[in-house]
């Protein structure tokens, strides 16, 4: 498109016509070059392997796919969105944009294999991604904002409040940038770690055969214990973990949240005090 816009190779139409329509017919000549290349390969292809190119492109990225359906593929992913995240980058559209063509390989394997009555082949898909690591949001901060509703801090528990709503729906930016998680040094291990634990949790409880598997794709803001059960059929199991994912997630969450209050109560007497003789002195 580019290359034919600079060499002038392209359709030009009067002045007149809509932009929409001019724009169609100047993407015309690079649409007819891209078949006229890719289509005598397709033929080529099919004739040497019995496939066509897109089935030879997933042949050849089959190693890739069943390698992002295991536990240490999981592991690395949350990490790295953490880790960016931790650091104010948008950890979650980093490696959806990577796994995505991966969770959508499996799921429609997933299908197929529901449709034909045998054993689903894939556990790490959207679905596990959305309702079992980022319950509440990137972090698992549902059970935080919860927490956060009786803490000993006002400006905590005011973050509680503006954020247990929108957590229910996964939005959580709220609670990371107003507690806030984000930078804070005293919440970057559970931060951190809590989606990896979940993670091995649910990943061995599929495994094992305890958890039913995703088989359909749901918005990313559906309510974890609704997401997981509608993702995998509307099966209980899902529901089930959801709810021992959150508890391990608040038991883990709790300590850390009590040191950090501790640090900010001990920051407000400070300040109390260094104020306090300014204001014998005005007064």
């Amino acid at each position: 498109m580019r290359g034919s816009r600079q060499n002038n190779v392209t359709i030009r139409l009067p002045k007149e016509v809509p932009t929409g329509v001019a724009r169609s017919f100047e993407i015309l000549i690079p649409v007819l070059v891209v078949i006229g290349t890719l289509h005598p390969l397709n033929l080529f292809i099919e004739a040497q392997t019995g496939m066509i190119l897109p089935q030879a492109i997933m042949h050849v990225l089959a190693p890739l796919v069943s390698a992002s359906d295991s536990l240490p593929a999981i592991l690395l992913s949350v990490l790295m969105c953490q880790i960016f995240w931790f650091a104010g980058i948008h950890g979650s559209l980093i490696v959806t944009g990577i796994m995505n063509p991966f969770w959508m390989a499996n799921l429609s394997a997933n299908q197929a294999a529901l449709a034909a009555g045998t054993v689903l082949p894939h556990v790490y898909l959207q679905g596990f991604w959305d309702h079992y690591l980022l319950i509440g949001g990137v972090g698992c901060t549902l059970p935080l904002a919860f927490l956060l509703l009786r803490s000993r801090v006002a400006h905590l528990r005011t973050i509680g409040k503006m954020g247990i709503v929108p957590s229910f729906f996964n939005i959580n930016e709220p609670i990371l940038f107003g507690a806030p998680i984000i930078m804070n040094p005293m919440m970057f291990i559970p931060f951190v770690c809590i989606p990896m634990v979940n993670a091995v949790i649910a990943y061995t409880a599929t495994r094992l055969g305890w958890l039913a598997q995703v088989v359909s794709l749901t918005p990313w803001t559906t309510p974890a214990p609704i997401g997981a059960s509608w993702a995998a059929n509307w099966a209980l199991s899902p529901v089930i973990m959801c709810i021992i994912c959150m508890l391990i997630s608040a038991a883990m969450y709790l300590p850390f949240l009590r040191a950090y209050e501790r640090s900010l109560m001990k920051s407000e007497e400070q300040k109390l005090k260094a104020t306090s003789p300014l204001a014998e002195t005005v007064s």
